[in-house]
């Protein structure tokens, strides 16, 4: 397309259309309006002045009001050269962007297209060197985004997905050599995650809880071996004092005597442990 110079103009100058100053008369109308809010000073309303206060405060609000209004239509008609100098900017603008967006749709269609061509072409490679871990490790484990920038080389890619599949090797060879009782699951585990360090601590992991269930089945087995070595101990000991005990017998009586003797009595009947109850 032509390269055709495309730039705003000013016909007028903007340092020209600065005014020095909206002149007005601020300083009087201030001194004007101290001189009567000076009679407000201290002011203290009664009851019965309500009223007053009333139109006073009606009267302070509506020469406020007006002097912001004031405020608010000089600033339109300040402002209006500009506001039509941006609406007329934003329309050009406009015209400008619509282009744009045709063309960065059309840009967009290709770079996702050549995207997809170069994602293709990387699982190839990564399918034709993935060898005995293709059901272990899919592509989309081992993507990097950065991949599919026009800025990372294909050779660059094709070298860390080989420096990958060697990591892996390696740490297969790592977890073999621990001789774990778990090393299916620990393989299993690394596959998952491609982390030799994660797979490590499950490994200890998985030991710690082995040795938890088997000191617990040791504790609950000897607890049991225990138990039936009392059932068999108890019976005979049960029968033993059974077979030496000397026989008792119950008798009701009733008796009468002195505070002091009926304590002796009761002194009596315990030292010697024979039970008694009141009737």
């Amino acid at each position: 397309m032509e390269n055709n110079q495309l730039s705003l103009v000013m016909q007028t100058p903007v340092e020209e259309l600065i005014p020095k100053l909206l002149a007005w008369n601020g300083e009087e109308l201030l001194a004007a309006v101290k001189k009567r809010l000076a009679a407000y000073e201290g002011i203290e309303y009664t009851e019965d002045q309500i009223v007053a206060a009333k139109k006073d405060r009606a009267e302070l609000n509506a020469f406020r009001n007006a002097l912001n209004a004031e405020r608010i239509r000089i600033g339109k008609v300040y402002t209006a050269p500009y506001e039509r100098f941006k609406k007329e900017v934003d329309t050009v603008g406009d015209f400008v962007k619509s282009v744009v967006d045709k063309i960065d749709t059309q840009v967009k269609t290709f770079e996702n297209a050549k995207q997809e061509k170069k994602l293709q072409e990387i699982k190839d490679y990564f399918n034709s060197v993935v060898g005995e871990f293709s059901e272990l490790i899919p592509y989309d484990k081992i993507h990097n985004p950065k991949w599919l920038n026009s800025a990372t080389s294909f050779k660059a890619i094709k070298q860390e997905i080989d420096n990958i599949l060697d990591d892996v090797r390696k740490a297969l060879v790592a977890i073999e050599a621990l001789k774990s009782e778990d090393e299916d699951q620990v393989k299993a585990f690394y596959f998952r995650t491609l982390s030799l360090s994660d797979a490590l601590t499950e490994n200890k992991r998985l030991q710690d809880e082995r040795a938890y269930f088997a000191e617990l089945a040791a504790r609950r087995e000897a607890e049991k071996a225990a138990a039936q070595a009392a059932a068999q101990v108890e019976p005979q000991a049960v029968q033993t004092v059974a077979a030496d005990a000397p026989k008792t017998q119950t008798v009701k009586f009733s008796v009468t005597g002195t505070v002091e003797q009926l304590k002796a009595l009761q002194r009596f009947l315990r030292e010697n442990n024979i039970q008694f109850n009141a009737i």
